[in-house]
């Protein structure tokens, strides 16, 4: 794949030098010489400085024929913009944005924009390892079901169709940024930091919380 990464910081260095190696073409943007130079002397892809967002930096990357374009620079701002001149004025396919203050999230989300937030990859990972719950039972239903409010720290966006058929339940509600989604289409998107209200079995509880950790 031709894949271009915008911003060579502390993860998009080591995304790239990772990607190079596995022998994918890899054209770096950055501002920052010094930051380039972090790739060091072995790096086998293509490196142009300056302004990451710029129409002519991004050219003499490669965009124009690039499959992928991730935005990976330390301010949310560039990253977006670099999302949004991606996909919209060179019709990219598949563009994905780091999240660098996960307050800012929804900005990505309204924009559709697909997005990776090490922090809250980081906290869903400490959270994890601790075993904290992250259900809260909402009421007890005959024959075994209850309905619960739960935290979905998955990454990855799903739909209330594959949470249904993978746990055997039915999302009723969904709550982002106080606002209160009613999942009438089996396509909703369920996104990281949503709350959901769910109704299913005992017995499957643990298949919900696999499902929101993953």
């Amino acid at each position: 794949m031709y894949i271009v990464i915008v911003g060579c910081g502390k993860i998009g260095s080591i995304v790239a030098r990772e990607l190079a190696n596995q022998n994918h073409n890899i054209s770096v943007v950055e501002r920052d010489g010094e930051k380039l130079a972090s790739l060091g002397g072995g790096f086998n892809g293509f490196v142009t400085k300056g302004i990451e967002f710029d129409h002519d930096n991004l050219v003499a990357a490669g965009i124009e024929k690039a499959d992928a374009v991730l935005a990976m620079t330390e301010d949310d701002n560039i990253n977006i913009t670099v999302a949004l001149v991606a996909t919209q004025i060179f019709g990219v396919k598949r563009v994905i944005a780091q999240v660098n203050e996960p307050a800012r999230r929804h900005v990505y989300d309204a924009l559709e924009i697909e997005v990776i937030s090490p922090v809250r990859m980081g906290v869903n990972a400490l959270l994890g390892k601790m075993a904290l719950a992250t259900t809260e039972k909402l009421a007890q239903l005959a024959q075994g079901y209850e309905i619960v409010k739960v935290l979905n720290h998955r990454e990855a966006v799903s739909t209330v169709q594959e949470l249904e058929n993978e746990v055997g339940a039915i999302v009723t509600a969904i709550e982002r940024n106080s606002i209160v989604i009613l999942p009438s289409l089996k396509n909703t998107k369920i996104k990281a930091g949503d709350r959901l209200v769910v109704t299913l079995n005992v017995r499957d509880r643990q298949k919900l919380s696999d499902f929101i950790k993953e």
